[in-house]
């Protein structure tokens, strides 16, 4: 048990100690009832102090990951049930290792709830500005020296964002902004499978066009299109 916890090597270890154990809960690692390891025995497996362990424990107490029980231990909580404002912001800001299944797929559901609506609007109230930045976006993403994981992953993302932002509806663009270090991860597992990125451009260049031809609906079945894809494919790849 001792080689799943990393050793912590930084300035703000308390900061890290917390980032790791919400990871390990938000990506399924730590389950919902999960007792965590006694603070003596975390500190040494990874290499801080005691007291940056129960400082951090307290730290994830109070935003809702854990409770801790007197005499018996800290106990992982079901964030399902128990989620505060806290914890959706860890889990949008979740950027290493995959996500548990109910988890993406609530995700998945929030994408297609929210950027269906965003294609269909922009079809409406796109401006000139914007056409052109999804039309500059597009061109890069569809370069072939365009070959890097981590870019493809960002533009794909800049692209969607544009979509929000081109929606008129300010707050749909904050939405989606706060998504942004899990969609680029997401994103960038997507695009393990080869075969997808010609696909990915042809479908996204025909978005472009229905929004180019203010055609809302049609903007909205692409979108929905390209999203439950990227939502089978990753099912797929996340498969037991």
């Amino acid at each position: 048990m001792a080689s799943d916890y990393q050793t912590l090597k930084a300035d703000s270890l308390k900061d890290l100690f917390v980032k790791e154990i919400e990871a390990k809960i938000i990506s399924g690692s730590l389950k919902p009832g999960d007792r965590l390891p006694p603070e003596r025995d975390l500190a040494s497996m990874m290499g801080i102090s005691r007291g940056i362990v129960n400082s951090g424990i307290l730290e994830l107490a109070s935003k809702g990951f854990v409770k801790i029980r007197p005499r018996k231990g800290t106990f992982v909580i079901d964030y399902n049930s128990e989620g505060t404002p806290h914890i959706l912001s860890s889990i949008m800001n979740y950027n290493q290792g995959k996500l548990d299944i109910p988890l993406f797929l609530s995700m998945m559901d929030t994408r297609l709830l929210l950027e269906g609506e965003c294609a269909r609007l922009a079809a409406v109230n796109r401006t000139n500005e914007d056409l052109m930045e999804l039309d500059r976006i597009l061109n890069e993403y569809a370069d072939e020296s365009t070959n890097e994981p981590q870019q493809i992953a960002s533009l794909n993302y800049q692209f969607h964002h544009r979509i929000t932002i081109a929606s008129g509806n300010i707050i749909y663009a904050m939405i989606f902004k706060s998504f942004e270090p899990v969609c680029k991860n997401l994103i960038q597992m997507y695009f393990e499978s080869e075969h997808i990125r010609s696909e990915s451009i042809k479908q996204h260049r025909q978005l472009y066009k229905y929004i180019h031809d203010k055609n809302p609906e049609e903007a909205a079945g692409v979108m929905n299109e390209i999203l439950m894809q990227g939502k089978n494919e990753l099912l797929r790849l996340n498969a037991p």
